[in-house]
């Protein structure tokens, strides 16, 4: 079988940047960083090769993305500035850092550079993957009456990102268009399969239905507490079954310990699929006759325990509310289960659901909660496991490897809070991020991203955001509260005094008015928009 690709057989030569140190334009623009954390790690008085993302107007100044090359031990980073002069998209930059807030930009001049004909077995080991896009294609004579097409990508990831390489393919790609494949023993490229991609589209679908029907957590579980301490109007075996969802949820004095703190992550229900699959491997079965997932979860909910039994191995939040949702089924024979929102129309657009989505919109169904009926009930237990399934999807969507042998493995839950008499939830998303195995050893630790999101009564939407990485930590704080950012400036003496308490290398506290950044938006995510 003949590859995909074929690089055209010239002299092999290096792999390098494609930047130069020198500089055309000696009058360096000055910036300012929105985001100082970006600057953590990064030296004062060097420069760094960066690239423009994005280059938007807002006002007077323009606020620019940038992308710096890769330091040793440290992949590529994104980082957000202002600048009041416009620098156009795509362009190469040097970037000199002058403090944690302030920087220096100097524009390259454009190069121009014979495209590669190789791809180095140091960056691109075989059987690691490349995404690449499609700039250019001509045909070329055939060869055994087999169509030919000269082909001109730009890489996007890894050490050689934004370099470009010359193809020679049996089909044609438009150009615009995204290309995945794998290198192979010979530094062959192979397109990867349709099954990896229906696995992307599909997990798009997943997204989208679970978004629709998705609702939060407090209308139901203000019910749950209502119903709980009436007399069994609907029958006896829903007692169980609500009780065993609301001892589910954590109170916030659980939550100022270590314990408490990973036991509610563990019952949020994200990784019920997982308990269950660690569970029967425990039980003896063999790997290849594990019973279906989806013929298990249904039997599991249809065991109701006694109140004062042990959980049951693997049970979560999410399985009680299989379990509840099983029982109230059970009350309504023949009960179908409408959706929260009526289907888009024809001229109606799909909602922009992608993996990154954090936080997730609150959709309060009030209306439902007030009516203490069985179909309230019905519809408010399967919108929260919507929701936690699509926080599933999400934390499936953003977690990949890379080219290099890097890997980035995200964690997206709802925590959901008892606040005396009121209910609240929490928004976590945890992102990890290894290096790549050839690194030094010292470098092979990884990075932790923690973000939360809650909203409180007295102080409004608030946003966290910390990093650690061996054993150095760094937090900033967004809010659009006036008075909430003055008591968060007060009270950061005080986090930074128990943070060394714990042992750890504090780098960085900052508060900010306004919404945080976005999480970076992955690779992979490039290819699923092209589809959508």
């Amino acid at each position: 079988m003949s590859p995909d690709f074929r690089l055209p057989p010239t002299v092999a030569s290096p792999l390098t940047s494609g930047l130069s140190g020198q500089t055309s334009n000696p009058g360096a623009v000055p910036l300012e960083l929105l985001r100082p954390i970006d600057a953590q790690g990064l030296p004062n008085g060097v420069e760094l090769q960066a690239q423009v993302l994005k280059s938007e107007a807002k006002g007077a100044h323009f606020e620019l993305l940038l992308r710096l090359a890769a330091l040793a031990g440290q992949p590529p980073r994104e980082i957000l500035a202002n600048s009041r002069q416009a620098l156009p998209e795509g362009a190469q930059l040097l970037i000199q850092l002058i403090s944690q807030t302030r920087a220096t930009a100097s524009l390259l001049p454009a190069q121009v550079t014979a495209p590669l004909t190789r791809l180095d077995p140091a960056l691109f080991p075989a059987g690691s993957l490349i995404q690449a896009r499609v700039l250019s294609q001509q045909p070329l004579p055939a060869q055994a009456e087999q169509a030919r097409f000269a082909l001109l990508v730009r890489l996007l990831q890894g050490g050689a990102s934004g370099a470009l390489l010359s193809l020679v393919s049996s089909r044609a790609l438009e150009p615009g268009s995204l290309l995945t494949a794998q290198v192979g023993a010979a530094g062959e490229l192979r397109v990867v399969g349709s099954q990896t991609q229906q696995l992307q589209l599909g997990l798009m679908q997943g997204l989208r239905d679970s978004f629709m029907a998705q609702g939060s957590a407090a209308p139901l579980l203000r019910l749950l507490e209502n119903l709980s301490a009436q007399p069994p109007a609907a029958g006896r075996e829903l007692q169980p079954a609500m009780r065993q969802v609301l001892e589910q949820i954590s109170n916030l004095s659980q939550l100022n310990s270590e314990a408490g703190v990973n036991r509610a992550i563990r019952q949020s229900g994200i990784f019920l699929e997982a308990d269950l699959a660690r569970l029967a491997t425990a039980l003896g079965s063999k790997g290849d006759n594990l019973p279906p997932l989806n013929k298990l979860l249904p039997l599991l909910a249809s065991m109701t325990p006694a109140s004062d039994a042990p959980a049951l191995p693997g049970s979560d939040l999410k399985l009680a509310l299989l379990n509840l949702l099983t029982q109230i089924q059970r009350q309504l024979p023949g009960a179908h289960l409408p959706p929260l929102l009526p289907p888009p129309g024809p001229w109606q657009a799909l909602p922009a659901v992608r993996p990154g989505l954090f936080p997730l919109p609150n959709r309060v169904l009030s209306n439902l909660a007030e009516a203490p009926d069985l179909g309230s009930l019905l519809r408010l237990t399967a919108a929260l496991l919507a929701r936690i399934q699509h926080q599933q999807f999400q934390s499936l969507g953003q977690t990949q490897s890379f080219a290099d042998g890097s890997s980035q493995t995200v964690w997206q839950l709802d925590i959901p809070l008892r606040d005396g008499q009121q209910f609240q939830h929490v928004q976590v998303r945890i992102q990890r991020d290894d290096p790549a195995p050839n690194r030094k050893a010292q470098e092979l630790q990884p990075q932790w991203e923690i973000r939360l999101a809650f909203d409180l009564d007295q102080l409004g939407p608030l946003h966290c955001i910390s990093r650690l990485k061996a054993g150095r930590v760094s937090s900033e704080f967004w809010t659009e509260q006036p008075l909430t950012l003055a008591l968060l400036e007060q009270e950061l003496g005080h986090l930074r005094t128990r943070l060394l308490g714990k042992g750890l290398e504090v780098a960085e506290l900052s508060c900010h008015a306004g919404l945080p950044p976005e999480p970076r938006q992955s690779l992979q995510q490039r290819w699923i928009d092209e589809v959508t």
